[in-house]
């Protein structure tokens, strides 16, 4: 029987178009929820559910595109274990992050706060500012991370009724301000999304020299054979 596994980079294209679809109607249904129900427990379980189904739609794109997505350690688990999506997402969240940071360093102005008599402590005080300030993207990449580790847990608090010491109540669990935090962190794996796709259009090679943009490729095939196995 075919499965996602076993098709062809050939027989996969396209293939990431139904998922996307399936992963944006998740999140359409629970900003429905959410906005007309207020029911933020459910809203933000449906939200993690198609974050876990845009890291799919990515991998089979990657994979349609002649990535080695599949051939990698634990590729088996990438359909059937969602705590490893979440890991997956983990990634592309960091990833995205230090694309930010390496943005902003190149477009931020440069801090001229250090003006002594001493042209190199300028210099050198001036440039910590420089990094200090373009990190913060990856900072805060860095503590999203820290929410898409909770995810499967937070799933299933939206979805069910527990006891741990005490009651645990979906709809007092989790509250808006979890819904939002949940929603802003999905919305960035979309994004992710969205660039791999605009990645591969043919279009692309119409504005972008087709050299830097196999390097780019590349450089992320690297990239995932040496993060993906520590997965």
């Amino acid at each position: 029987m075919s499965s996602f596994l076993n098709i062809s980079p050939q027989k996969s294209k396209g293939i990431h178009e139904a998922i996307y679809k399936n992963a944006r109607k998740l999140k359409q249904d629970a900003t429905l929820i959410a906005e007309v129900n207020k029911s933020y427990s459910t809203a933000t379980s449906l939200l993690i559910l198609s974050s876990e189904e845009i890291v799919k739609a990515i991998l089979v794109l990657l994979h349609s595109e002649g990535f080695d997505t599949y051939r990698m350690e634990n590729a088996k688990r990438f359909f059937s274990d969602h705590k490893i999506r979440h890991q997956l997402a983990k990634l592309l969240e960091l990833s995205a992050g230090l694309f930010e940071a390496f943005e902003k360093y190149d477009t931020q102005e440069p801090a001229m706060l250090f003006n002594t008599k001493y042209e190199w402590l300028n210099d050198t005080m001036n440039c910590l500012i420089d990094f200090k300030n373009a990190a913060v993207p990856f900072i805060e990449s860095v503590n999203r991370t820290n929410e898409l580790e909770s995810f499967n847990d937070l799933k299933n608090q939206g979805f069910y009724v527990d006891y741990r010491d005490s009651l645990l109540i979906p709809e007092i669990v989790i509250g808006e301000y979890s819904y939002n935090k949940t929603r802003m962190i999905v919305d960035r794996i979309f994004r992710v999304y969205k660039f791999f796709n605009i990645l591969f259009h043919p279009s692309l090679k119409r504005h972008y020299n087709l050299n830097e943009i196999e390097n780019f490729k590349n450089d992320l095939q690297a990239i995932m054979k040496l993060t993906v196995a520590e997965i």
